[in-house]
């Protein structure tokens, strides 16, 4: 048994949407330790129900924490966190009963700081032909790189896990960068990333660590994702990157034509992004 630190919160997601993450949770295998659901809601019947999930090898534990930013709760859960090896997954995504051996299974391995995991679609109604675009995929936080174990260039925020003992003062979230309440601004694990390989360490991907990403009938239309990809343009001006917007080669078709109404977006975010940098508002890499 490999001894881990499961970990996810939720703003605003409706209880039974959090259950179904909460019920994949308590049937994984080859793991022992702790789940920590850092709630941002006062819940009683999801506590009572996390309770219930409680095994020999898992022991469910609900923290109620104050409403707020992605990245801040995310610090939170690593403090608390009992093991160096901490996996997150979102409160929309149904983890596979294996998802959180083969990741911690990645981050034995010393060379290993970061590692993601396979996140494929569970469409709430049929979605559009350019969602099979990789720029649309992206901001539905996707990603199926294969069944295989390797480097990789990120990770995905739905499903991924840190060694805390091997990052040190590094393991920590952008508060700058995140989700929180009224924004979709998101950036945070690109630049954990960044920070990880600061350090010579690798980040790796498992694609035997899965999850279903829940994708609501409410995000899937062209509003949310030029919201979504506006979010991340700021991100990549705010980090200081170049304009990325199209990873070309993948999609065919679908690629080029699903980048073209979401590029005045990303190209208004960037904008912002750049003049929140001008102003002093960029990542100052706080904890």
């Amino acid at each position: 048994m490999l001894p881990v630190s499961i970990t996810l919160t939720r703003h605003d997601e409706p209880d039974w949407l959090i259950r179904e993450t909460l019920d994949s949770l308590g049937r994984q295998r080859g793991v022992a330790g702790e789940v920590l659901f850092l709630d941002q809601q006062d819940d009683p019947e999801t506590a009572t129900h996390c309770g219930s999930l409680s095994t020999q090898d898992l022991r469910f534990t609900v923290v109620n924490v104050p409403a707020g930013g992605l990245s801040p709760v995310r610090n939170r859960a690593i403090e608390l966190a009992a093991n160096d090896i901490i996996l997150f997954i979102d409160s929309d995504a149904v983890a596979d009963p294996g998802w959180a051996a083969a990741l911690a299974h990645s981050l034995t391995r010393d060379t290993v700081g970061v590692v993601g995991g396979r996140v494929v679609p569970r469409w709430h109604r049929p979605p559009g032909f350019v969602s099979r675009a990789p720029i649309i995929q992206e901001q539905y936080s996707l990603i199926d790189l294969g069944p295989d174990e390797g480097p990789c260039a990120k990770i995905v925020g739905a499903n991924f896990g840190l060694h805390r003992g091997r990052l040190g003062e590094q393991a920590f979230f952008d508060t700058d960068l995140g989700r929180r309440p009224g924004s979709l601004l998101g950036g945070e694990e690109t630049d954990l990333c960044a920070r990880v390989r600061g350090l010579g360490l690798e980040v790796c991907y498992n694609g035997a660590a899965s999850v279903e990403h829940q994708i609501l009938p409410e995000r899937i239309n062209l509003a949310w994702v030029q919201r979504r990809i506006f979010y991340a343009g700021v991100g990549r001006a705010l980090q200081g990157g170049l304009p990325n917007p199209y990873h070309g080669g993948r999609g065919g078709v679908a690629a080029n034509l699903g980048v073209i109404p979401v590029l005045p977006a990303y190209a208004l975010g960037m904008l912002k992004g750049l003049w929140m940098r001008g102003t002093g508002r960029a990542p100052r890499g706080q904890h």
